[in-house]
């Protein structure tokens, strides 16, 4: 596949010069208005932020000490927490695959406060590598406009206080998920497929791109990613046996029953996720079986959508296949069962794909709408935390919704139409 082609620069925006002063006073707004102030508290306080990454420190620091079937043991879970970094509220429950435990594993041997650092260091690296990717293969501009969007995207709320600050691994799903579709636009199935193969630390990330890749027909790709899947496996099992995934899915089946709130409410901040599984509990009612029934609805249409661009993508050209995996992206956002905030940073690796795409489009109306999105999107990822504790409501999940029915307006102009030989798409 060729890559799209190089983004023009549009009549009538600002000069360059203009546009490389506002990039620095962005930068400076970031620098004096977040990293700064963040960076002097650590130092004040003499240790890192209360965060997520003491949960995978203590994953690490487990294996170190103890045997690969005490990793899930929660009360032992709960007590190297709180050794490594006490904090108010204590931790929950750490349902992550025992390979994540194991790369954490060298990290555990450091300080603490070391180790943070080496991981906030490598987040920003991947982070940034991811954004390298995806500008240099499908959005190709001046430097002016680069530093830009790389300043919008290094000022998204959930990267930089959810992900980077907190000690997250979403930048490690961002890098994976920008390589691997640089990968398939360059025609390179299997290692697109091993690449996806990395986001099965956390495989909810994966609930709608393995069915992408059946329906689409990438079965290289499914090859590489049933390669990779079965390379993460194989070193647990050697180390643990094949017990340890028994007792890894049973901890993974009860964190879902806490989490989903399917029986019970459920013990998590459901403002500070996305996914419309979450909304629904703030439907009127909460989960009735009146919201629920909506829930259902809007993932049904949505999912009808999908599968009508994924049965059409292989007669597509790449800024059509480009755009479907964004699209994918953002609905994998929104029709999930578990998305929490840091997650939303996939957000902008599927505003850049899109962006691209919509370059190919003639009119302005797409256009139009996709810029006052995306001001949206990051000026609501500063004000949602705000806002959510006033309505109940997540505002970014709303603007998530827009940009996947934006992304589904643009798939219908970019596709070809299909053929009338009555090979209809489901």
């Amino acid at each position: 596949m060729s890559s799209i082609s190089p983004a023009q620069p549009e009549r009538g925006l600002q000069s360059n010069a203009s546009l490389r002063q506002l990039s620095t006073i962005c930068w400076a707004l970031l620098l004096v208005g977040f990293v700064l102030p963040f960076t002097v508290i650590v130092l004040v306080s003499h240790r890192p932020p209360d965060g997520d990454f003491a949960g995978f420190y203590a994953l690490g620091r487990i294996l170190n000490t103890h045997p690969m079937a005490d990793l899930y043991n929660y009360e032992l879970q709960k007590e190297v927490c709180s050794q490594v970094h006490a904090r108010a509220g204590g931790y929950g429950l750490l349902p992550y695959p025992p390979f994540v435990g194991m790369f954490f594993q060298p990290f555990a041997r450091l300080p603490y406060a070391a180790a943070y650092v080496l991981w906030l260091l490598i987040t920003l690296a991947l982070y940034t590598a991811g954004l390298r990717l995806l500008l240099g293969r499908f959005l190709p501009l001046d430097p002016a406009r680069r530093s830009l969007v790389f300043c919008f995207a290094f000022a998204y709320c959930p990267f930089i206080i959810d992900t980077a600050a907190s000690g997250q691994l979403s930048a490690v799903a961002f890098f994976v998920l920008s390589a691997a579709l640089v990968q398939d636009d360059a025609g390179h199935p299997y290692m697109s497929g091993l690449l996806l193969s990395l986001c099965l630390y956390k495989p909810t990330l994966l609930i709608l791109l393995l069915p992408m890749l059946l329906v689409t027909r990438r079965f290289k790709s499914m090859l590489g990613f049933l390669t990779g899947a079965v390379a993460l496996a194989a070193l647990p099992t050697a180390v643990g046996g094949f017990g340890i995934w028994t007792i890894f899915l049973r901890t993974l089946l009860s964190f879902g029953r806490v989490a989903g709130g399917t029986q019970t409410p459920s013990v998590l901040i459901l403002v500070k996720y996305v996914d419309l599984t979450s909304l629904s509990a703030f439907v009127h009612g909460g989960r009735s079986p009146a919201g629920l029934a909506i829930l259902l609805l809007c993932a049904v249409c949505a999912g009808v959508f999908l599968l009508r661009w994924w049965w059409r993508a292989p007669r597509a050209g790449s800024p059509a296949n480009a755009l479907l995996w964004a699209a994918t992206i953002t609905w994998t956002l929104l029709i999930n069962v578990y998305v929490p905030m840091y997650d939303s940073t996939l957000v902008v690796l599927a505003l850049i794909v899109t962006a691209a795409a919509l370059q190919q489009i003639p009119g302005q109306p797409l256009q139009r709408a996709f810029r006052a999105l995306w001001v949206l999107i990051l000026a609501g990822s500063w004000v949602s935390g705000w806002l959510d504790g006033r309505t109940s409501v997540q505002l970014l999940t709303v603007l998530f919704a827009a940009l996947g029915v934006l992304e589904f307006w643009a798939l219908r102009r970019i596709l070809p139409p299909l053929p009338d030989s009555g090979h209809a798409a489901p």
